[in-house]
């Protein structure tokens, strides 16, 4: 590994830290917005910059790359992070943060030149972000995906970037031939076909003159549904998680999990079955994945290949068990005695080699390859799992 491409943030203690195989190194504060994650920027891009994510207590986009750190004033609670394929602009929404129901309207759309900020309302809710080109004449194109009732609504960025002071609300062209469980988004930026996991499958949608297009939905190829997905740019593929068993989240340990892959232009799907239990996200690596399961009778860190005729898995390999895991037969995220329930967070190299997995509540960090198992000490506990972030792979515009 070579040092200082692994990012690890804890967001439960405001710290974030470089890694690598001799130990971490203190990075800086910040509370990562964790359900916002992190958004690699491309490393051609106009901006010199390498990734970024938001800060939910300062209010603030944290801006690293090779000149250290930059802060970039946004609205708070962030919910999901997307750029423009340059990396210049960078748009975030905001969601529910410590309450129980959504109350934020605000976005922000960041300029990484400028250093500036605006902010428009758009709809309460928890939408994912997406900017795509509009088929018709190349325009970067802000896509929100609104949930309860579900809708796509299609903003130009120059709009956007064009807002007044006073956070005025803006609208869109919507489409509301979509899902209202919306959770989940990938866009391809070669084609500008974007798409949204919901209950019924993988939706796709494109913009043109404007105007948001539902272009048909891919039924999950296996009982239940993705909640989380990246996306593939080199394959042109979306890969999640499909969650099935039972719905109540109490009986997570009965779930269900399959990795399925999706070529997003084609509709073609391909599936391997994972061992059952909480797999809560992964990682993509070049040509492959790593899923970590959480499951009483012990959590494994699964890594597959999805080249070729389908998925196949290269190797399964147990993980120490966490401290303070989810209790079988309570919600997975409900707190255990004093502590919260733990998870693991997840990250590939660039190359697929080594996964890079969390031992949440117990400030450890597992690197696993095919001969390779590696324990790393971190300063905090990583409560929750905390988050991981592997630089130097292929450029996804959608904050994971």
């Amino acid at each position: 590994m070579i040092p200082e491409q692994l990012f690890v943030a804890d967001h439960r203690a405001g710290r974030t830290y470089t890694a690598d195989g001799s130990g971490v190194r203190p990075l800086s504060g910040g509370h990562l917005a964790e359900h916002a994650g992190v958004l690699a920027l491309p490393r051609d891009g106009a901006t010199d910059a390498e990734w970024a994510f938001a800060d939910d207590r300062s209010g603030a986009l944290v801006v690293h790359g090779p000149g250290g750190e930059r802060r970039i004033p946004v609205a708070i609670p962030a919910e999901h992070l997307a750029c423009d394929p340059s990396g210049r602009h960078i748009v975030v929404t905001t969601g529910l943060g410590a309450n129980e129901a959504p109350w934020s309207d605000v976005v922000t759309v960041a300029d990484l030149h400028s250093g500036d900020s605006v902010r428009f309302r758009s709809r309460t809710g928890e939408p994912g972000v997406l900017v795509v080109p509009d088929r018709e004449g190349g325009e970067p194109t802000v896509v929100l995906r609104h949930r309860e009732p579900g809708a796509v609504e299609a903003i130009p960025l120059a709009r956007c970037l064009g807002t007044g002071a006073h956070v005025p609300r803006i609208t869109g062209a919507v489409a509301e031939g979509i899902a209202d469980d919306g959770h989940g988004d990938v866009a391809d930026q070669r084609t500008g076909t974007a798409a949204t996991a919901t209950g019924r499958g993988l939706e796709r949608f494109t913009v043109e003159g404007g105007v948001p297009r539902m272009v048909g939905t891919v039924p999950w190829p296996v009982p239940g549904r993705a909640f989380y997905l990246r996306f593939d740019p080199a394959a042109g593929r979306a890969v999640g998680v499909v969650r099935g068993g039972p719905a109540s989240p109490a009986e997570w340990t009965e779930w269900t999990n399959h990795l399925v892959d999706v070529d997003v232009a084609t509709g073609d799907t391909r599936a391997l079955e994972l061992p059952p239990g909480l797999a809560f996200r992964f990682a993509l690596g070049g040509t492959r994945a790593a899923v970590a399961t959480i499951h009483p009778d012990g959590d494994a860190l699964t890594l597959i290949e999805r080249s070729g005729p389908k998925p196949s898995a290269l190797f399964r390999k147990a993980l120490p068990a966490m401290s303070h895991p989810p209790k079988p037969g309570h919600l997975p995220w409900d707190p255990v005695g004093d502590a919260p329930a733990q998870r693991r967070a997840v990250a590939l190299d660039p190359s697929g080699t080594t996964a890079a997995v969390t031992r949440g509540g117990d400030a450890q960090l597992h690197l696993v390859g095919q001969d390779r198992f590696d324990t790393v000490e971190v300063p905090s506990p990583l409560d929750e799992g905390g988050h991981l972030y592997w630089h130097g792979g292929a450029f996804d515009p959608v904050g994971r």
